[in-house]
């Protein structure tokens, strides 16, 4: 009854087990599919986004070609400025150069002009004080022999009155004649030196007018020749600075273009993105439900097992309890029958040893034969079938049976046969 109910047990276990594993490899199955699903998704995503990067990549390269062209269309221009504004500062610096140096000879041609008009004016400076002082002595001599003259010709004059009167007349008049032709000799001679210093300072002044009208038409014609110049470059500068203008929106328009297309293209690829990881969120959210759903019938399974091999041990259980108490009685009264047997082996052994005195009186008497010797009785033992067959048979089976066997009208019938009395050495043993 004990094996059955193992055999039983194990069969529900194996049971178990075998629907356990079922439901793990399900589960397992199940997980693997989704895995083969994400990874799928996932590879599609790398494969998306290196598709999206290498198109992005050819697009910016092409771009770039083109944005190359256009810079280096705006460094060329900003070169061809940059030499312009370069030959347009060296001519300057050449122009200005020449008219410094244009200036400066105009200086020195006034400092020149200006030295000879001091160098005129002091020579006039001395020449009139020069002929101031002649003219001053000479009034002074003039003074003086008038004096003299005047003082002997009173003297002279009272003595002769008629005569001299007369020649009186006559040397003053030649007195004042000669004076005055010395003094008229004395300034045509300053009128004509005045005269030659005059047309000395109209060369000189017409020919710093020429000199200096000379000097201002040329630089009226290098001031309208660097006005020319400067606007002729001025404009040139403002052709360069259009063109670089219109270069640099050409380069914002564009680069605006790029950026708008990469925008889209971002946008483009961040909604595909998007799309495959609702997807994939979706699957594993997917996974999730039927994961929770095998392990909710593999636990609802599991516990039908478990709930069935706990009834089963269950019932074991209390069989074994109702064997375990059947053992006991038996064994109860198993012992009763052993003390009965205990007791009247103790009266068999005592009436056996007064035999045994009584037929061995001497002790080392030869041994004859008498016939009637007791054969030794030896005890069947059982084959291995018969000892499965009582392990097969019930607890309640063998109690009776060994009851049957065992009974106290047996051991008194065994009393009756001398073949079944023990020897000494068997009672030492018991």
């Amino acid at each position: 009854m004990h094996n059955k109910a193992v055999i039983d047990l194990k069969k529900k276990v194996s049971a178990s087990r075998a629907l356990y594993i079922s439901h793990v490899e399900a589960v397992q199955n199940v997980v693997r599919l989704h895995k083969g699903s994400s990874n799928a998704a996932l590879e599609e995503i790398s494969a998306l986004a290196s598709s999206n990067a290498r198109s992005i990549e050819e697009f910016l390269s092409a771009e770039t070609v083109e944005a190359n062209l256009i810079f280096n269309d705006l460094q060329g221009t900003l070169s061809t400025h940059q030499g312009e504004m370069a030959l347009f500062a060296r001519e300057l610096r050449q122009r200005f150069n020449a008219s410094i140096e244009h200036t400066k000879n105009i200086s020195e041609f006034t400092h020149e002009f200006l030295q000879k008009l001091l160098e005129e004016s002091r020579r006039l400076g001395g020449h009139a004080t020069q002929v101031d002082e002649i003219q001053m002595k000479t009034i002074a001599e003039f003074q003086k022999a008038y004096e003299v003259q005047s003082k002997s010709d009173a003297e002279q004059l009272i003595a002769d009155m008629t005569n001299l009167v007369s020649n009186h007349i006559r040397r003053q008049k030649e007195l004042v004649d000669a004076r005055l032709i010395g003094l008229r000799e004395t300034v045509i001679g300053n009128k004509t030196f005045l005269d030659g210093h005059v047309s000395s300072m109209e060369g000189i002044t017409t020919d710093a007018k020429r000199k200096w009208h000379e000097f201002s038409m040329q630089a009226e014609n290098d001031a309208k020749d660097s006005a020319d110049f400067s606007a002729a470059k001025h404009c040139r500068m403002e052709l360069l600075l259009q063109q670089c203008v219109s270069t640099s929106e050409s380069a914002i328009k564009h680069w605006k273009r790029v950026h708008e297309s990469v925008n889209e293209m971002g946008s483009h690829h961040v909604s595909t993105m998007v799309s495959l990881v609702r997807n994939v969120s979706d699957s594993n959210e997917q996974h999730d439900t039927e994961i929770g759903s095998t392990r909710a019938s593999a636990e609802e399974d599991v516990a039908k097992s478990c709930g069935d091999i706990i009834q089963l041990v269950d019932s074991v259980s209390e069989q074994e309890r109702g064997s375990i108490s059947g053992i006991l009685a038996s064994n109860k009264a198993h012992a009763d029958t052993l003390e009965v047997l205990r007791e009247d082996h103790s009266v068999q052994s005592a009436s056996i040893e007064q035999k045994a005195v009584d037929t061995f009186q001497q002790r080392y008497m030869d041994y004859e034969p008498s016939g009637t010797t007791p054969i030794r009785c030896e005890s069947d033992v059982p084959s291995n079938g018969t000892i499965e067959s009582l392990r097969a048979m019930p607890m309640e089976s063998l109690v009776e049976e060994f009851r049957e066997n065992h009974s106290y009208e047996s051991f008194q019938v065994k009393e009756l046969k001398p073949s079944l009395i023990p020897r000494s050495p068997l009672i030492q043993l018991n």
